[in-house]
């Protein structure tokens, strides 16, 4: 009888002990959700103050042989950036408010150019956005690499507000849209080694179908 009180003792206690672990990690799951979509929302608040005035700047950049593109998708959408710090924040092994201040892609954009002119115009566009008050915070020469072909630049808007500016060819940017299937499942930390490595081989495969511009390797700058 003893046995059998201390088995349904012993029982009761580890279901309390697990209804409390389930109710607190739905609790801070609540938590959580609730705290990156106030970071999210903050953060596409204040590109959306910004947006007309880095659009303008933008749109200055365009002219025969260069265009933007993706105009539609250039504040980030609330779910994929929540998405986006949660990630980030497993990846660097910081909190979200960390993860939240280090985005620098909520607000985004694309400028094309024929490969013909890629290496010339480039360094034009930096000057022009430089002379209008832009701070460089980051220029990632991409060329050449397995994963991705462009060029990536982190910039500071006169306003004090992170942007995103990618520079493409036709056809690294076309690459780039076509491939983000797999960009997603190698970034995806529940895809399996199977399917990162699979990605990977095609990933691969697909920047290789993009021809460097003469003189793209070289394109620098200097950052803050």
């Amino acid at each position: 009888m003893k046995k059998i009180s201390k088995n349904i003792t012993s029982n009761l206690t580890n279901s309390i002990q697990l209804h409390y672990v389930l109710n607190s990690l739905t609790m801070l799951t609540a938590i959580m959700v609730v705290t990156m979509t106030v970071l999210a929302q903050g953060l596409i608040a204040e590109a959306q103050d910004a947006e007309p005035d880095v659009t303008r700047d933008m749109r200055a950049l365009e002219q025969k042989g260069a265009y933007l593109t993706g105009l539609t998708h250039r504040i980030k959408a609330e779910d994929s950036l929540m998405q986006k710090i949660l990630s980030d924040a497993v990846k660097d092994n910081v909190n979200l408010g960390q993860a939240a201040g280090d985005i620098s892609d909520v607000l985004r954009y694309t400028l094309v150019i024929k490969d013909a002119e890629y290496s010339r115009r480039v360094p034009e566009a930096m000057k022009k956005l430089t002379a209008s008050g832009y701070k460089v915070l980051k220029f990632h020469n991409a060329w050449g690499g397995k994963f991705y072909q462009g060029i990536n630049v982190q910039l500071l808007s006169p306003a004090g507000v992170k942007t995103e500016l990618q520079f493409h060819t036709p056809k690294s940017y076309a690459i780039k849209q076509a491939s983000h299937g797999v960009y997603e499942i190698r970034r995806n930390p529940e895809s399996t080694p199977e399917e990162v490595a699979d990605a990977t081989i095609k990933s691969i495969a697909y920047n290789k179908q993009v021809m460097v511009p003469s003189g793209a390797k070289a394109i620098a700058w200097e950052t803050i």
